[in-house]
């Protein structure tokens, strides 16, 4: 069952299912984009050549990443590869690159809840209302629980490659997390799950009251 439908039956379940699925082919999708076309504005043609530099989800989904996002709520899509060596300046490059896919979740999970309030003043009572509600909730609340996966400093989440491209070359941190940082993540992953649910939760809080200050 998909993660996100889990406990719901008949009409609900297909509506929130194929909400999800569309939220999540889309968050993946733009969130590797965001990668590729900031390393093509900073100078590096790797992704532009590769096809990365588009919105196609067929170019950035992972049909095993995909499947493990649909039915346990964790997974990934394609990498866009990048060489460093091609940015006009390799730390700025670098560290925009690394931090592109987090600042896209964020603004989809922002702009996600400002169309939620919106469509909730509709006063129809249709399956299609339902589904654009389900779907601009899942906008919101899965690109905020992919920000904040993707923002810790644990390799090769966003958020390593973000501090490695702060830190001196070949260090001790960056060097332990190429050896050991899959096996932090999993345990992170099992046994840190309430430490992830408190930091989402501190990002949704301030979006939903600056909209609902609107709405």
């Amino acid at each position: 069952m998909l993660f996100f439908a889990q406990g719901l039956q008949g009409t609900d379940f297909v509506i929130a299912s194929i909400s999800f699925i569309l939220v999540i082919v889309l968050s993946l999708s733009l969130h590797e984009f965001a990668h590729a076309f900031a390393a093509y504005k900073c100078g590096d043609t790797t992704p532009k050549i590769q096809g990365r530099v588009t919105l196609n989800p067929f170019n950035h989904i992972e049909p095993v990443g995909f499947v493990c996002c649909a039915l346990f709520g964790f997974g990934w899509a394609k990498p866009v590869q990048i060489n460093p060596a091609n940015f006009r300046n390799i730390k700025k490059g670098s560290a925009w690159t690394s931090i592109a896919g987090v600042l896209m979740n964020l603004l989809l999970g922002f702009l996600g809840y400002g169309l939620y309030c919106l469509v909730c003043l509709s006063t129809a009572d249709t399956l299609f209302v339902t589904l654009i509600l389900n779907f601009c909730y899942y906008l919101f609340f899965i690109n905020i629980c992919l920000a904040v996966f993707n923002i810790l400093p644990i390799y090769p989440l966003d958020g390593f490659r973000f501090v490695e491209t702060l830190t001196k070359y070949n260090n001790g941190y960056v060097n332990f997390m190429h050896k050991y940082g899959n096996i932090i993540l999993i345990i992170f992953i099992v046994f840190f799950d309430s430490l992830l649910i408190t930091l989402i939760n501190y990002i949704c809080t301030p979006i939903i009251l600056f909209w609902n200050l609107i709405f």
